[in-house]
Formats: C-alpha cells, sequence, structure tokens
C-alpha cells in the first residue's frame, strides 16, 4: 500500500483504537508471511488487543453479550456485540473496519479465577452452539489476554476461550 493511501486512511478513521487495528492489520498482512517475524506480528497486534479479544472465524456476522465475572464474584465486563466475520481481503472500509475482532480494554481487576460466557442472540450460533463458559485464571493482568474465538479450526469447541501473552499464543492453542 503506497505511503499517501496508508495516510489518507489513517485520516478517516474517527478513533485511535480503529487506528491502531488498522495498523496492527496492516502490519500482520506485511510481516505475517515472513518466517522468524513473530515477534514483530505479536508487537503490532498488541496493539490492537486488549484483555478480552473477539474473535469470529465464521462466515456470518454474529450478536450477543459477553460477560466477564471476576474474582470476587463482580461483573466486570457485560458488553453486547455485533461481529462481523473475517474478511479474506485488504477491503475492510469504515463500515467493517474490525474485520471480525472486537477487543475490550481495562478488564482485569486483579489476579484471580475470572468466569467468561458468551450468549448469542436466537438468529446466531456457530456449529449448532449459541451459548458457551468457562472458568479461566489469569496470573499477571498487565500482559494476559484472552481470546473467544468463533468456528476457530485450531479449536476443538464451536466456541473457544484461550487464554495467552500474545497473539501467537492464541493461534497455537
Amino acid at each position: 500500500m503506497p505511503y499517501m493511501t496508508l495516510y489518507q486512511t489513517l485520516g478517516q478513521c474517527s478513533n485511535s483504537t480503529s487506528r491502531r487495528r488498522y495498523l496492527a492489520a496492516c502490519g500482520v498482512g506485511l510481516f505475517g508471511s515472513t518466517a522468524g517475524c513473530t515477534t514483530i506480528v505479536d508487537s503490532l497486534a498488541d496493539l490492537a488487543l486488549g484483555d478480552v479479544n473477539l474473535f469470529n472465524e465464521t462466515e456470518d456476522v454474529l450478536t450477543g453479550t459477553v460477560t466477564i465475572t471476576g474474582p470476587g464474584d463482580e461483573s466486570v465486563l457485560s458488553e453486547s456485540f455485533e461481529l462481523p466475520p473475517e474478511s479474506d481481503d485488504d477491503d475492510t472500509d469504515e463500515n467493517n473496519d474490525e474485520d471480525g475482532v472486537t477487543a475490550y480494554e481495562d478488564v482485569w481487576t486483579e489476579p484471580g479465577t475470572y468466569e467468561a460466557s458468551v450468549e448469542l442472540d436466537s438468529e446466531s450460533e456457530v456449529q449448532g452452539e449459541s451459548t458457551a463458559s468457562e472458568s479461566i485464571s489469569i496470573d499477571n493482568t498487565s500482559e494476559e489476554m484472552l481470546a473467544i474465538a468463533f468456528g476457530m479450526e485450531e479449536v476443538d469447541d464451536a466456541i473457544g476461550f484461550i487464554v495467552g501473552e500474545s497473539l501467537s499464543d492464541f493461534a497455537q492453542a
């Protein structure tokens, strides 16, 4: 992508989070196919990822609610989402700049066991599943992230929960 086109596209983004995600997606696409660049890809992805990340690897738009309950039984995240499918091309527009990913920041309040759950709306399901939940352990609140993957081939469940410190941790699940 020419420098001027990238600059103009970044100027059209409505907030810094969208710009960071766009830069990370461009960086992952640019460096992802080069062997030995895992560190670079992870660094760029860290700019776009949050504490809790939803990845839609299906061909459908998914809608629902994600809920995370903290170690003290307090709700630390309860958000509705509309998650577009992952795009196979580089033609993301301003209506679909997330490209199958939604991230939530500042979720972890303290180290401990968190209860993560997803409930898809009645018109959404993944391989016949519309709900999933799992207890996850977060030891390092500044480094660890949760990926909730819908339809990910590398995960046995239709809706999978993966804790890791980088994008490559999620891919190796």
